[in-house]
């Protein structure tokens, strides 16, 4: 019976790391098409987190299956029903990835890029993409300390939303016809901060994971 379970958890931790790279790899394209004006790699975001919506729906089907027929003990319930939460914390981290294709398809031709601008969406895009690489080493690891790094690593995401807010605000202020890429920026910051949010949930399910403590990292 055990073997039993070991094997299906184990299938349960292949498809949550499946969906965390699905989910990095939206995010990646989002940014890559936010950078490029790519509208047709943008709309693409769509049919991926069509996807990544069914891999989280097997995820939970599998969850709610090993806790029916295997009976977990309180430990192992409490690992499955972590992978469960923390599914739904990938999932929306490519619903924000969505989001920032919606706004790479929504801007107009007349749409002016900023340079300073777009190397913060980087910088903070970049930071939250290696955040959910590594949450998920942590995840899988059971990596408590690891974890807490991670969520450090938050702080940096939410800077560079503050900077595109100030930066966006002078430039709009100054420029009426800055308007639309100001809002458009900080749709795309207000996405990446959000992840970052996200993962940090993540880190925080580890340590629940290790310890039996909730905790609030990076707060």
């Amino acid at each position: 019976m055990r073997k039993v379970f070991e094997k299906e958890l184990k299938s349960l931790f292949v498809h949550l790391t499946k969906l965390g790279i699905a989910a990095n790899e939206a995010v990646h394209k989002s940014i890559k098409a936010h950078n490029t004006g790519d509208k047709e790699l943008a709309k693409e975001l769509f049919a991926d987190d069509l996807k990544i919506n069914a891999l989280t729906i097997e995820i939970e089907k599998e969850a709610y299956r090993i806790i029916a027929l295997q009976q977990p003990v309180a430990s192992d319930l409490r690992l499955v029903f972590t992978v469960l939460t923390a599914s739904l914390d990938i999932e929306r981290i490519a619903d924000h990835a969505v989001s920032i294709g919606r706004a790479v398809i929504r801007r107009n031709e007349s749409d002016q890029q900023v340079e300073g601008l777009n190397d913060v969406v980087n910088k903070m895009a970049e930071t939250a993409q290696g955040m959910i690489s590594d949450a998920m080493d942590a995840f899988v690891n059971r990596n408590a300390d690891q974890a807490r790094e991670v969520a450090l690593r938050d702080e940096t995401v939410d800077a560079g939303l503050k900077e595109i807010y100030q930066e966006s605000a002078k430039r709009m202020q100054k420029n009426t016809e800055m308007v639309p890429s100001g809002i458009s920026y900080i749709n795309i910051g207000n996405s990446l901060e959000r992840i970052g949010d996200y993962v940090t949930n993540i880190c925080e399910r580890v340590v629940y994971l290790n310890t039996g403590e909730i905790v609030e990292l990076n707060k």
